[in-house]
C-alpha cells in the first residue's frame, strides 16, 4: 500500500513538472527573458555621467555633486540640454560654476524608464 502512494505520488510530481514545462508555471505573471523588452542598463557608457538616467551614485564622481547637487539634478530631470540643469531653481553660483567646469563629465540621453529604478535610492548599501 505504502509503494502504491508513493508511486502516485511520484506520478503526479513527473506530470505537474512536465505540464508546467510545456503550458508555463500556474498562474504566474513572471516573463521568459525572451519575452523582455530590451535595455541599455548593461551596455550604458559610464564613462560620463548621464544627467537624465544616472542613480545618486553616480555622482560620487566628481568632487562636489554628491550628495547635494547630484538629488538635485536627479529631482528636476529630464533634461533636453546642459543648459536647462545651469537654470535649475535655487542653485547657488558657485553649483553653477562647479557644473560649468565639469560639462565634459556629464552626457544627456534619452530618460530611460524601462527599469523603473529608483535613482535617489535603488536599495545598493555598502556593508
Amino acid at each position: 500500500m505504502k509503494a502504491l502512494i508513493r508511486f502516485s505520488v511520484l506520478l503526479v510530481a513527473i506530470a505537474s513538472i512536465w505540464t508546467t514545462g510545456f503550458l508555463g508555471s500556474f498562474g504566474s505573471n513572471s516573463a521568459f527573458a525572451e519575452d523582455l523588452a530590451p535595455t541599455n542598463f548593461y551596455t550604458q557608457d559610464t564613462s560620463k555621467i548621464d544627467l537624465n538616467n544616472a542613480n545618486i551614485n553616480a555622482f560620487r564622481q566628481v568632487r562636489g555633486l554628491y550628495p547635494t547637487l547630484g538629488r538635485i539634478i536627479i529631482e528636476n530631470a529630464p533634461y533636453q540640454s546642459f543648459d536647462e540643469v545651469l537654470n535649475i531653481a535655487g542653485l547657488s553660483e558657485a553649483q553653477k560654476e562647479l557644473l560649468k567646469a565639469n560639462a565634459d563629465k556629464f552626457s544627456l540621453k534619452k530618460p530611460d524608464e524601462s527599469l523603473g529604478r529608483e535613482r535617489i535610492n535603488n536599495a545598493n548599501y555598502r556593508l
